[in-house]
């Protein structure tokens, strides 16, 4: 189970900027609120999508475990830092665990070497994910944001388009094919930037 404690303040994966850049759009116009939505649509489909959450955030993952386990897998990742880890109501230390911070993996420690986590309740408190674009200290992969940004360029472009045609021919001019849109047909240009993002259920 996780919560969140410390929701982050956007989860744009890409700026207004970076978007009227690419489609050599200048100065303020009405399409400004129109692209910022564009943005949003985007990022949200390029999360579900990879059933990630990008933008940093403080969460509270609980594990109950049946069985001892040698790593705990957390949600939420890269880690940017752990906040406190309970092991049954008891309060661990610094020394009785170590992360792997770019996986979200979790190891218990016992005299500097790792050995299992205990059957019961382990509730962890960190920060996870990536300094978006426009914040201090962006660390969202460019990849990532590529994604966004194509995306935006394709709902941009589909402005004024009947979404449910999915190819045109003209006798002698020849065939035009169109994205028709959806998570589940993402161009796979899109599909291939994202790939090393994606967390794949397991079980």
């Amino acid at each position: 189970m996780l919560t969140v404690t410390t929701p982050a303040e956007s989860h744009r994966l890409t700026t207004l900027a970076t978007v009227k850049a690419e489609l050599n759009l200048t100065g303020s116009s009405g399409d400004d609120s129109y692209l910022a939505e564009l943005i949003d649509r985007a990022s949200d489909m390029v999360s579900r999508h990879c059933n990630h959450s990008f933008a940093r955030e403080t969460v509270l993952e609980t594990f109950r475990l049946a069985v001892p386990e040698w790593v705990l897998s957390l949600a939420r990742w890269p880690l940017a830092n752990i906040l406190s880890v309970t092991e049954n109501g008891n309060t661990l230390t610094a020394d009785d665990y170590e992360a792997e911070n770019e996986m979200g993996f979790l190891h218990r420690l016992a005299d500097d070497r790792r050995t299992l986590w205990a059957t019961g309740k382990i509730e962890v408190s960190y920060r996870a994910g990536y300094a978006l674009p426009g914040q201090p200290g962006r660390t969202l992969p460019p990849d990532a944001e590529a994604a966004v940004v194509a995306l935006v360029k394709d709902f941009w472009f589909a402005r004024g388009r009947d979404l449910a045609v999915k190819a045109e021919t003209v006798e002698g001019l020849g065939r035009t094919d169109y994205w028709r849109g959806g998570d589940s047909s993402m161009p796979p240009e899109v599909v291939g930037l994202l790939t090393p993002y994606r967390n794949i259920p397991v079980g």
